[in-house]
């Protein structure tokens, strides 16, 4: 059931960009980048970790520097074309906010396979992973933006404080595999392979994503 749910969630994000971009089915340029991309970055994903690539705990960690780290790049690139920016002024503030609330489904997921003790129960809400407040309040964040009680200013504090949570999640993942030994137990490496890579590999970027199309918004309205 758990590995159903990262499937399922992971195919949900990645058709997600068509519900909440309500122009983007105009935008064909912006479309088939983004339908060419998804298909190469799904295929790099499952690629490098059918080929055991990830499956290395020794440092460097691998999954941020094959994973995160270049997708966060890309994105930060790709929101920022003209192209994106004009079609991202067209989307109210709230629709990208609420759509944060996918991660409180993530973090369920994510506690569902602690409890199998195929993530460590430190990277959960359990631990040091506070994520699933930041996909609840999204809802709250989301409704005080649509009937105008909050100004885009905190809507940008949300998003970097979002952020940061994030970067703790992350550092939980990281600390809990490279200092404290769960790279060691007998299902560690599932997390490098098919669903649970779709974790770092699909459900943390659009995550990310989300936040970069928010900040950028925020930034134009001053």
């Amino acid at each position: 059931m758990i590995k159903i749910g990262f499937f399922g969630l992971s195919l949900l994000m990645l058709l997600s960009p068509f519900l909440v971009f309500s122009s983007f089915k105009h935008q064909t340029s912006l479309r088939k980048t983004y339908m060419v991309g998804a298909v190469l970055w799904l295929a790099y994903v499952i690629f490098i970790s059918s080929m055991g690539w990830l499956a290395d705990f020794s440092f460097p960690p691998r999954i941020p520097i094959f994973l995160v780290i270049p997708i966060t790049l890309i994105m930060i690139y790709w929101t920022g074309r003209s192209t994106f920016k004009s079609m991202l002024s067209q989307i109210s503030l709230h629709r990208i906010i609420y759509v944060q609330s996918f991660r409180v489904i993530v973090e369920l997921l994510i506690y569902g396979a602690a409890l199998e003790s195929i993530i460590p129960m430190r990277a959960t809400f359990e631990g040091l992973n506070y994520d699933i407040f930041v996909g609840a309040s999204a809802l709250v964040i989301g409704a005080l933006v649509q009937f105008k009680l909050l100004p885009s200013r905190w809507v940008l504090i949300w998003n970097i404080a979002a952020l940061a949570v994030l970067s703790v999640t992350v550092y939980a993942f990281i600390s809990s595999y490279y200092f404290l030994g769960f790279a060691e137990t007998d299902l560690a490496y599932e997390l490098t392979k098919l669903p649970y890579v779709l974790l770092p590999g699909v459900l943390l970027p659009f995550a990310i994503f989300y936040h970069i199309c928010s900040i950028r918004q925020c930034l134009a309205k001053g």
